[in-house]
């Protein structure tokens, strides 16, 4: 409306000289209209001295000045020119809010489901009305609206929503599955383990509202030097006025002064590094730990489901004479049936491998799992036993002083053992290889797992201590005694038994798509991947991006000086000092563009 009201009074000034005291009415009249907003804004602030309304403040000053000269047409466009710099500024955040909105949409793609009550019977709620431990039921072709377990069936779900892999992942009883994957080919039932904003597609999506207002420790520094900013430009555009006797000139410095470019410096590289990690899988809760990141030089990081795959499986046989390979592995696959453990899930899965027929459940008289030791089936007369050997000893089993392995034992009779290995991950030994050329000097491996198999990762891999064998507050421990020793620590790990340790550590990294429990934990950075290459990647990120903010505020100080300079000397209009700050400005967004294009390259 200002901008149509000048124009209409520059046309009467043109085309109806003798209507002048008209056109001038008019274009007062305008900036009137784009001043009563710029001081709403600007004048409170300029009384409070606010530091992060310094653009407010400054542009009322110039209006203000604009308007007492007379100069109605600057008083009206130098606020509707800067204003293009504050829409640099927002355009900035609109990345994530583009993603913030994608995510929501993918949420809303479902807003019912089918839950089932204790009979078994449908009934058709809105998700709003589900809680943690209802049963619901997925149909194929239909997208999940909540995060759960499942209880039956089986099928195939697509979770590159969540996951970022493109391959469809197989789901049975005990698998997880996450609101907004597309459930592919089989019917399951389900229980809820997260609704709403408590699911991991939820979690995401507050994690990335946190990024818009992402401001890095240099910023909120400069933030609070702006305090004394306007006094400075102020005293410098009086001084200019009083030496040049140019009004016109000490609007200039005010207009040229305003910080635009510096406002954008660091919200448009934070959120450009943002939307980078996250097109590689990788979420981080804030600018402090972006800052934070590049500065790591040792890293904590846990075994299973780490650097390992958190899967067992059977590399060995071992039977005792007299018992064959097929009868030690039925047996043990018998006792695993009782349990979940890792273990007992390998046994079985070796069992079916060989083609071998699992025992009927119904025919057992009893299944027991004895916590810590291992499982015991019973049916009829026979009692068969499946784990640590010493609780095979104590069973009264006689078992070979040379045992290692998860026993097997009939009653007293000593069958054998199965050895198992958590196989580690094909990319562990290259990731950690990046992170050493990435400046990290010693790697530590911490682990709840048995000190002989933690050794045995410890020596593939390379890593230089291990603590094994410990609990959670061991783990965090770990992580003081690295930092007492002066190093900055990255720990890594699933985010659930490390969740103390990545609260401690400078950085926290919590890897794999389950992250229910790590955005409530400790963790800073979470991958929505298993790919531990990730972790590399995020450094050489979070180093770029520290690169492209200091070049950022190299850039808005540089030009901020130049056009300071040139407009005491007069070599500029207000017009045109507004223009090419808001150039400055510019150059800034197209500089922290950059990031958008990091892949894997290094510092």
């Amino acid at each position: 409306m200002g901008a149509g009201l000048l124009a209409v009074g520059f046309g009467l000034s043109v085309w109806r000289p003798d209507q002048a005291q008209v056109a001038s009415l008019v274009q007062a009249i305008a900036a009137l209209v784009v001043a009563i907003p710029v001081f709403i804004r600007g004048l409170p602030a300029l009384v409070a001295l606010r530091p992060r309304d310094t653009t407010d403040q400054l542009v009322s000053l110039a209006v203000l000045a604009a308007m007492a000269q007379g100069s109605f047409a600057t008083a009206t466009l130098v606020p509707l020119v800067l204003d293009l710099g504050r829409l640099f500024e927002e355009r900035t955040s609109l990345g994530t809010r583009a993603a913030i909105a994608g995510l929501r949409q993918l949420q809303e793609r479902v807003r019912t489901a089918v839950r089932l009550d204790a009979d078994g019977q449908e009934t058709e709620v809105a998700l709003t009305d589900l809680r943690v431990g209802d049963r619901v039921r997925v149909r194929p072709g239909q997208v999940f609206g909540i995060d759960g377990r499942v209880l039956h069936g089986s099928s195939v779900v697509d979770q590159a929503p969540i996951t970022g892999e493109s391959r469809p992942e197989e789901v049975a009883a005990g698998t997880d599955v996450f609101a907004g994957t597309l459930n592919l080919s089989g019917l399951v039932d389900l229980e809820v383990t997260g609704a709403g904003a408590d699911t991991v597609l939820g979690r995401v999506a507050t994690m990335l509202r946190q990024v818009v207002d992402a401001r890095p420790p240099v910023v909120r520094t400069l933030e609070r030097l702006g305090a004394g900013y306007v006094p400075v430009v102020l005293a410098l555009a009086v001084t200019t006025l009083f030496f040049t006797e140019s009004v016109e000139r000490g609007i200039t410095v005010l207009v040229v002064a305003v910080p635009t470019a510096l406002v954008v410096a660091g919200p448009a590289a934070m959120v450009a590094a943002m939307s980078a990690a996250s097109r590689r899988d990788i979420l981080v809760k804030g600018a402090a730990f972006l800052e934070a990141a590049t500065e790591v030089d040792a890293l904590v990081i846990d075994k299973t489901g780490t650097l390992t795959d958190g899967r067992l499986a059977v590399t060995a046989v071992q039977p005792a004479a007299g018992v064959s390979e097929d009868e030690l592995v039925r047996v043990a696959a018998a006792c695993g049936q009782g349990s979940l453990h890792p273990v007992a899930r390998a046994a079985i899965a070796e069992a079916e491998q060989r083609g071998l027929e699992l025992v009927d459940l119904t025919k057992l008289d009893a299944l027991e799992e004895v916590h810590g030791r291992g499982t015991e089936a019973r049916f009829g007369d026979r009692v068969l036993r499946f784990g640590r050997v010493s609780w095979l000893a104590e069973c009264g089993v006689s078992a070979p002083d040379e045992a290692e392995g998860t026993g097997v034992a009939e009653g007293d009779r000593w069958l054998g053992t199965l050895q198992m290995r958590d196989t580690i991950r094909a990319d562990a030994e290259e990731a950690l290889e990046a992170l050493r050329a990435a400046g990290i000097q010693r790697i530590v491996l911490a682990t709840g797992d048995r000190h002989f198999e933690a050794v045995r990762v410890a020596v593939a891999l390379g890593i230089d201590e291990v603590v094994a064998e410990v609990l959670p507050e061991a783990k965090l421990d770990v992580v003081k005694a690295e930092q007492a020793a002066g190093r900055k620590v990255l720990m890594v790990g699933d985010g659930v038994n490390d969740a103390l340790a990545m609260a401690q550590a400078d950085v926290g990294v919590a890897i794999g798509a389950r992250i229910n429990e790590v955005a409530l934990g400790g963790s800073d950075v979470a991958l929505l991947t298993d790919s531990l290459g990730r972790v590399p990647e995020l450094i050489a990120l979070a180093r770029k991006t520290r690169r492209v903010l200091w070049g950022n505020l190299a850039i808005s100080l540089g030009v901020g000086l130049v056009l300071v300079i040139a407009a005491v000397q007069g070599s500029l209009s207000p017009l045109t000092g507004a223009l090419l700050h808001d150039l400055s400005a510019l150059v800034v967004v197209a500089h922290s563009a950059r990031l958008m294009t990091q892949a894997n390259t290094d510092t």
